[in-house]
C-alpha cells in the first residue's frame, strides 16, 4: 500500500481532475471597482507565469494633494496586535512606489519591484507600509479590508497573456504616534499623514498573500473530516499514523497529541474546553492544520500564524480563556484571528485548496479493500 503522504498527493491530483480548484469571486468588491479575476485571499504565484506587473489599488475617502510612498516592512506584525510602539518603525527607507491621492475614489501605484522580491525570495513578505513623503498636512483616509466595499487589493499580471489576478488584503491597520499603544486593526479605514498641531504621524500597513516560486502542493481537509477518519467510525483511521503532534512549541502548557483519542477529543471541542472557548476552537483548527501539513499540504500561507499560535499555547491553555476575556486582553483578538485563518486554510479558502472529501474517502476505502484482498491470497 502506498505510504499515506504519497496516497494523499495522488488523491489531491484526482480531486483536481474531478472537481477542479475552488476559487470564489469576492462579493465585497463594488460594481464600480476595476473588474478582473479575483482570488479572495487565495495568494498569487509565479507558477501562473513570469511576473509582468503588480499594482496596488486603494480607495480614498478623504483626499489630500500629498505624495504617499510605499515601503517594504521587514518584520512580522499581527493585524489585531500591532501598535506604533511594538511595530518600532520596522520598514525599509527604500521607496517602492509613490502616488498622490488627490481625489476621492480609486487610486493605484505600481509596486512590481516589491512583489517580485516577495515572489523570488529576495526578502520575506511582511507586507508594505504607506507613509507621507515629508511632514505635511492634512492626512489621507483609505478604505480598509474591514470596509463593507472597495477594499484594497493587489493586481498581478503575467507575461503569458493570462487574465490578471486580484487578491484582497489579508491584513491591514494604521498605527498612530499620538496613540502609541493603541491598535486599530478592526477599523474600516486606514490613515496616513500628520495630525496638527501635535506633529504626530499616522502610517498604514497592508499585507497580501503572494506565494514565492510555485503554488503550494497538496490539498487541505476540514477538522470534521479528520474527526471522522480517526478510527472511531466506519471510515479508516488516517490520524494515528500522523501522530504525535504538538499544540504549542513543546513547553509549558503545550498539548502533546499522542493518540487518535486525544485527537478526536480536541477536534470535537468538548473535552479540552467547550466550543464557546476561543482557545478550544484554536486547538481544533491548529490540529487540523498540522494534520494537513503532515500529509503534504503546503502551508506557507499560515506558517507565521502557526508559529505565533504555538508560542502562545506554550504559555496559555483552554483554562485561561475566561480570564483573558474578563481582562479584555489583546490576546483574545489574536486568538480569534489565528482561528479564523486556520479555519480558512483547512477549508481550502487559502493555501493549496480543499480536497474533495467523498473522492478521498472512496479512494482510501478502495485501497484498503485491495490490501485486504491481497492479504487473503
Amino acid at each position: 500500500m502506498l505510504k499515506l503522504a504519497k496516497l494523499l498527493m495522488l488523491v489531491a491530483l484526482l480531486g483536481l481532475l474531478v472537481v477542479g480548484c475552488s476559487e470564489n469571486q469576492n462579493p465585497m468588491i463594488s460594481d464600480d471597482s476595476p473588474q478582473t479575476a479575483v482570488k479572495e485571499n487565495g495568494g498569487l504565484s509565479l507558477a501562473d507565469g513570469a511576473l509582468e506587473s503588480a499594482t496596488l489599488h486603494i480607495y480614498v475617502t478623504l483626499a489630500s494633494n500629498q505624495v504617499v510612498n510605499v515601503h517594504r516592512i521587514y518584520n512580522p506584525w499581527m493585524e489585531l496586535v500591532v501598535t506604533w510602539n511594538n511595530f518600532g518603525g520596522a520598514y525599509s527607507p527604500e521607496i517602492y512606489g509613490s502616488f498622490t491621492p488627490d481625489a476621492v475614489g480609486w487610486h493605484e501605484v505600481d509596486i512590481t519591484n516589491l512583489v517580485a522580491g516577495w515572489m523570488n525570495g529576495t526578502f520575506e513578505n511582511y507586507g508594505l507600509l504607506l507613509a507621507y513623503y515629508e511632514y505635511t498636512y492634512p492626512w489621507i483616509v483609505f478604505n480598509s479590508r474591514e470596509s463593507a466595499f472597495n477594499q484594497p487589493y493587489l493586481e498581478i499580471c503575467y507575461t503569458d497573456g493570462s487574465v490578471c489576478e486580484d487578491t484582497i488584503a489579508v491584513a491591514d491597520n494604521f498605527i498612530a504616534e499620538n496613540y502609541p499603544n493603541s491598535n486599530f486593526g478592526s477599523n474600516g479605514y486606514l490613515m496616513v499623514g500628520w495630525v496638527e498641531p501635535t506633529g504626530k504621524e499616522k502610517q498604514a500597513l497592508l499585507k497580501f498573500h503572494v506565494e514565492p516560486g510555485e503554488e503550494e502542493e497538496g490539498c487541505s481537509l476540514t477538522i470534521g473530516f479528520w474527526k471522522r477518519h480517526a478510527g472511531f467510525s466506519p471510515q479508516p483511521d488516517m490520524v494515528s499514523a500522523l501522530l504525535p503532534l504538538w499544540l504549542g512549541d513543546g513547553g509549558g502548557k503545550s498539548v502533546n497529541v499522542t493518540t487518535n483519542q486525544i485527537a478526536v477529543d480536541i477536534l470535537s471541542q468538548h473535552v479540552y474546553g467547550h466550543p464557546s472557548n476561543g482557545i478550544t476552537k484554536l486547538y481544533a483548527q491548529l490540529l487540523g492544520a498540522k494534520l494537513n501539513i503532515a500529509t503534504g499540504a503546503g502551508y506557507m500561507v499560515v506558517a507565521d500564524i502557526i508559529e505565533d499560535a504555538d508560542a502562545f499555547l506554550a504559555d496559555y491553555d483552554w483554562t485561561d480563556w475566561a480570564a483573558l476575556v474578563e481582562a479584555e486582553s489583546d490576546w483574545v483578538d489574536s486568538i480569534m484571528y489565528w482561528h479564523d485563518m486556520l479555519d480558512d486554510y483547512n477549508n481550502g479558502y487559502i493555501g493549496p485548496g480543499h480536497c474533495d472529501d467523498n473522492v478521498l474517502s472512496q479512494y482510501m476505502l478502495q485501497n484498503q479493500n485491495q490490501k485486504h484482498n491481497r492479504n487473503k491470497k
